[in-house]
């Protein structure tokens, strides 16, 4: 039962992993670049839901709704100011400047909340049924995560403006030729990453407390996650986001804690060795 108990936590870890790849896959997939920032600005998220909730007893519901709001305009001011001069430009400056992004959002969090380990006071029952324990709120974090990535299927799939993404993201001129603007796309894709991030950024809130470097190891496991499954692939980085999460748990159950993100990376390095365009990805031709 204890093995089945890490079993359904890794799957549960996994769903929520999932919507972090899918906001990493969105960017890649339609503008090419890598959000290296993506952890950086559900960490802010974090710190405007602590902030409002706890400082200003402000609703959890509102608090998460002004986090989404800042960090859908976040990705806007990136994009417009940062990433959209950038997109014709060598792969190290990209990189350079994202790096500087993360920089400028990591120490500004440390000015403003400190060093320390900021957390909303949620608590939360434990589900028991039998031997098995289930933590509330990874449920709510994984349940919401799966609707949120149905929805965003559905906004893909059957609206024009998700279609427009799809043919941007698949034939960029072929798409500019059928009367989409590129720039508009680009923008609503940084746009919808942002309005991801938020909402994972709601999720995390009542599972994770914050600390200034919290979202470098989200943005490295989102990354991993991403690249196992398949660039650009959303179904890949689903199934990459639930075998990650379930090794993870299951090797931190047999071996050790840290024993979780050794066996992962062990994994991901033999696949990208093995199989480098990832689990779904589409093979290059010679």
């Amino acid at each position: 039962m204890a093995l089945l108990s890490a079993i359904i936590g890794g799957i549960l870890f996994g769903g929520s992993l999932a919507l972090l790849a899918y906001g990493l896959n969105l960017a890649f997939g339609v503008l090419n670049i890598i959000h290296f920032f993506y952890g950086q600005s559900i960490m802010l998220g974090l710190y405007i839901i602590f902030t409002l909730t706890v400082w200003f007893n402000v609703p959890l519901i509102v608090s998460c709704l002004v986090a989404v709001a800042v960090i859908v305009a976040l990705h806007v001011v990136v994009h417009l100011g940062v990433i959209q001069p950038l997109l014709k430009a060598p792969l190290i400056n990209q990189f350079l400047a994202l790096a500087s992004i993360i920089i400028i959002l990591e120490n500004s969090a440390m000015g403003v909340w400190g060093a320390t380990y900021r957390g909303v006071p949620i608590a939360l029952p434990v589900l028991n049924i039998g031997e098995l324990y289930i933590r509330t709120s990874n449920l709510i974090a994984f349940l919401g995560s799966l609707i949120v990535i149905g929805l965003l299927y559905l906004f893909l799939n059957k609206t024009y403006t998700g279609l427009a993404i799809r043919a941007t993201a698949q034939d960029r001129e072929m798409a500019s030729i059928m009367g989409i603007k590129p720039r508009r796309i680009y923008l609503i894709t940084l746009a919808l990453v942002g309005v991801l991030a938020g909402i994972a950024a709601a999720f995390y809130a009542l599972v994770y407390a914050v600390h200034p470097h919290w979202g470098g190891t989200f943005t490295l496991m989102a990354f991993v996650t991403v690249v196992l499954g398949g660039l650009g692939n959303l179904s890949g980085g689903f199934l990459a986001a639930l075998i990650i999460g379930v090794v993870m748990m299951v090797a931190a159950f047999l071996t050790i804690p840290e024993g979780g993100p050794i066996a992962v990376y062990l994994i991901f390095l033999v696949v990208i060795l093995v199989r480098p365009e990832g689990l779904l990805g589409v093979r290059a031709r010679a």
